[in-house]
């Protein structure tokens, strides 16, 4: 499990170019030791301990009890105790609904398998320059059991570093379980701060699973069958099941008390998401307490009785789930069932979910899914005691567009509780979207029911392996060939696969994992015997969100379009096809589209998705916007007139000619989309009249020839903005294109109508004509939100002013004009006219 903190960069465009840029673990074929060692981190990473609790109170058993048996399974814990937590992790056991044809499943098919599994050995001379291959060893898995046939020889024989490679392999495990002891290692690096000068030993462990990228893990893991695995893994469904007790501290509101939770730990041989690496730990944990304890810590005493197994798990108080939490990349997501407490009938669990006052956007309808988990049937008569949860989803991170069409990244292997897209979670910041669906109250309470295919089920003790705290197994390991061959993996600081693999951030820092390392064991993953949140996993507390507006333009990628996806997201998200798309196209994308809810963080929520503008808009147009005078239908009948009124005019005579040109208000209307925090396509639409004319003066009859018409103007624009800041104070730049068309209208000639009163339209859009914009603009203004959710009812309701100025161009469209009119002075194509434009709106945003 990798867990890569978001990147924050400028804009959805640097994010890219780091990915452009990314060297890989390798060019083609499989990684050498050489192209691992430069990613691997220099230092061993560090073991969790038991928790305090957990030794307190006995959980794997007391080995001082005269009644304390360890002999089937052979595994740090009394033989009785490991019954009754074996019990509770199959009452309590999850079903999982797959993404693909993954599951988790039994490590040991590896090492069981013809060749059997080996740990490889590569120790490494970091003293040297770029650092030097000592030597490489391996331990084969498959002939581990028997007593070292050198016990008692000095231990010096024993340490990898010395040993010959005719030593055999259960002599170098327990050479290497010593010098890796967690508290008294016999490595120098590891107990000494100062390290010798001449050499610098450092030796990575790993074991090495089929495949090297996601192509060859496919061909090495997927079946004939879609949606089954090769056939030498059917049937390996396998979790790992692992208990601890966690202490809570008295508050002012709860006494002491302790909490019995179960991690069920996951392994996959690789993940292909967002970043790709060889081996795959992940994992979800479930708090348990009896019913009428669900809202408390329980005591000494009550902990003990679940323990001894004298705790009736389907009596009238039944042991139910306090909580599940869920472990996604570096997040950590709660299903809390006790606040409020779901297992209450309905109505006074809505009194305590309105009794929390006002919610956070979605926060009520997700605790209304949160309840729905506990109960098995609709009519809640039935307590539900299994987690459902969702295994892997299709990344929709910014590596598509680095890959070719069809299905890519979409097995990461996180462990998701609802379906649904899931914002700023994968490599980088990116979305998850989980796409599959399990009703689990339409099986749970019909046995009678096949489970969907792509639902698997753990609830099997067959198929769940109990794992105690290494401090159980590990003395046991020393001396028992057995034990080491079943638990030594749970306590080395080895990887779960090939140190490297080719993944889209990998190389961006040298010795750092990008997501493109293989993973650490459960027992040195941050997790381990910590309740979430921790140190290793941040809170993911989302909103949940409607489906049908993408919160940015990853939002509309899709797995099996590869680098496709970045025509399709342009012709999504550029207006005006994104208000088609997002408006328009709305009852056909309800009606064919999967309807799943959007959660995002809290913290993350979006200001805005969508905003509705109105108001008006000044426009000071140029001299040369004349030239429309010329027009083919109405120059005749003017200029006619005006020449035979003053007939220098015809001679070429201009300089007395007076534009006439009023400012055009226009009434205007805009529908934005928020894409992100900065970005946002605007959608604009304005019609405005003004007057359009000309004044000569007569001199011989003291008088003023006047010409004048209606400009009838409208214009469609869109634009990408940018905003410089997030909050309701936004100061932004933008630049667009549009389609400007036009006409003249209620033409007069010294206050007479004219024959031909109106023009012909001026590039009016039409079904297959002069749809291709015509206007560029680029602008500047400020948008102010000044009230916030002021429509009684509604959430997320917020009423502002915004003012901006925009400087648009284009041609005026007469191009076809030829010939001598008397009038090239006005204006002579083509030319650009250029309109400044003011305007001020008003702004509902939801």
């Amino acid at each position: 499990m990798h867990r890569i903190a978001p990147l924050r960069t400028a804009g959805a465009l640097s994010l890219f170019a780091l990915l452009a840029l990314a060297s890989p673990a390798h060019a083609e074929g499989p990684p050498t030791r050489e192209d691992y060692f430069r990613f691997v981190p220099l230092a061993y990473p560090r073991i969790v301990r038991q928790t305090d609790a957990s030794v307190a109170l006995s959980l794997y058993g007391d080995p001082n009890d005269p009644a304390y048996r360890d002999e089937a399974p052979r595994d740090g814990m009394d033989d009785t105790r490991h019954q009754v937590l074996l019990s509770l992790a199959v009452r309590f056991a999850p079903f999982l609904v797959k993404n693909t044809y993954t599951f988790p499943s039994d490590h040991k098919v590896f090492r069981d398998q013809p060749g059997g599994l080996l740990l490889n050995l590569d120790t490494w001379d970091l003293a040297k320059p770029g650092a030097v291959l000592m030597r490489s060893d391996s331990i084969n898995f498959s002939t581990l059991g028997q007593p070292c046939p050198e016990d008692g020889v000095p231990e010096s024989t024993l340490h990898t570093e010395q040993a010959g490679r005719d030593a055999r392999d259960d002599c170098r495990l327990v050479g290497l379980l010593r010098e890796f002891h967690p508290d008294h290692p016999s490595i120098p690096r590891l107990r000494q701060d100062a390290v010798d000068a001449q050499q610098a030993p450092f030796t990575v462990m790993y074991f090495d699973f089929p495949g090297y990228d996601p192509k060859t893990w496919m061909a090495a893991y997927k079946g004939a069958v879609a949606g089954q695995p090769a056939r030498r893994y059917l049937g390996t469904e396998k979790v790992y099941a692992h208990p601890f007790l966690n202490e809570v501290k008295a508050t002012q509101r709860t006494p002491p008390g302790y909490e019995l939770l179960i991690q069920y730990w996951f392994f996959y041989p690789f993940n292909a998401g967002g970043n790709n690496h060889e081996g795959d730990w992940e994992h979800i944990a479930v708090a348990i307490s009896p019913l009428s304890a669900v809202g408390r810590t329980l005591t000494e005493e009550e902990m003990r009785r679940i323990l001894q197994g004298a705790w009736p798990a389907d009596g009238d108080d039944p042991l139910v789930l306090k909580r599940t939490e869920y472990f996604f990349h570096h997040n950590s997501m709660v299903f809390d069932f006790a606040h409020p407490n779901a297992y209450l009938p309905r109505e006074q669990w809505q009194a305590q979910l309105d009794a929390r006052g006002a919610d956070k956007v979605g926060e009520k309808k997700l605790l209304a899914r949160v309840r729905r988990y506990v109960w098995a049937d609709e009519a809640e008569t039935v307590i539900n005691t299994h987690p459902i949860g969702y295994i892997g989803a299709d990344s929709k991170g910014l590596e598509q567009l680095l890959a070719s069409p069809g299905p890519h990244a979409r097995e990461s292997h996180a462990t998701y509780p609802l379906p649904g897209v899931f914002k700023n979670v994968g490599p980088a910041g990116s979305t998850e979207a989980v796409r599959q669906e399990f009703d689990h109250q339409k099986y749970l309470t019909h046995p009678e029911k096949p489970l969907p295919e792509d639902v698997v089920r753990y609830d099997l003790a067959s198929r769940i392996d109990l794992v105690p705290d290494w401090e159980r197994v590990y003395d046991l390991a020393l001396v028992d060939g057995q034990v080491r061959r079943e638990w030594s993996w749970l306590i080395l600081p080895l990887r779960w696969g090939f140190p490297t693999a080719a993944s889209p951030l990998s190389g961006l820092v040298e010795h750092s994992d990008m997501g493109n390392l293989s993973i650490v064991g459960p027992a040195f993953n941050e997790g381990w015997n910590r309740p979430a949140p921790n140190a290793g996993f941040d809170t993911y507390a989302p909103s949940e969100l409607p489906w049908f507006f993408p919160l940015n333009v990853e939002d509309d990628f899709s797995n099996n379009l590869g680098f496709l996806n970045a025509p399709v997201a342009l012709f999504v998200t550029l207006p005006p096809l994104d208000f088609i798309y997002r408006v328009v196209g709305l009852p056909v994308r309800a009606a064919v589209e999967d309807h799943k809810p959007v959660y995002t963080p809290q913290e993350r929520l979006p200001r805005r998705r969508f905003t509705v503008e109105a108001g008006v808009s000044v426009q000071l147009l140029s001299h040369d916007f004349t030239g429309l005078l010329l027009n083919e239908k109405q120059r005749p009948e003017w200029y006619g007139q005006l020449v035979a009124q003053e007939p220098r005019i015809a001679s070429g005579g201009r300089d007395f000619i007076q534009p006439v040109v009023r400012p055009a208000v226009s009434a205007t209307l805009k529908v934005s989309f928020y894409l992100g925090d900065k970005f946002t396509s605007e959608n604009t639409l304005l019609h405005s009249r003004s007057t359009l004319g000309l004044d000569v003066p007569l001199p011989d009859q003291a008088a003023t020839f006047q010409l004048r018409t209606k400009l009838n103007m409208w214009e469609y624009a869109g634009s990408i903005r940018y905003n410089f800041l997030r909050g309701g104070f936004q100061p932004y730049a933008k630049v667009g294109y549009g389609l400007t068309w036009y006409r003249l209208e209620s033409g007069s000639i010294n206050g007479q109508p004219m024959v031909n009163a109106k023009s012909d339209w001026v590039r009016k859009p039409g079904f297959f004509e002069n749809l291709w914009p015509n206007t560029l603009h680029l602008g500047a203004g400020l948008d102010v939100i000044v009230v916030k959710d002021f429509v009684p009812g509604v959430r997320g309701v917020e009423g502002g002013l915004r003012a901006g100025y925009i400087l648009s161009r284009h041609e005026l469209g007469l191009s076809d004009l030829t010939g001598p009119n008397g009038l090239e002075g006005i204006i002579v194509e083509p030319v650009h006219v250029y309109r400044n434009t003011f305007e001020l709106l008003g702004t509902l945003s939801f």
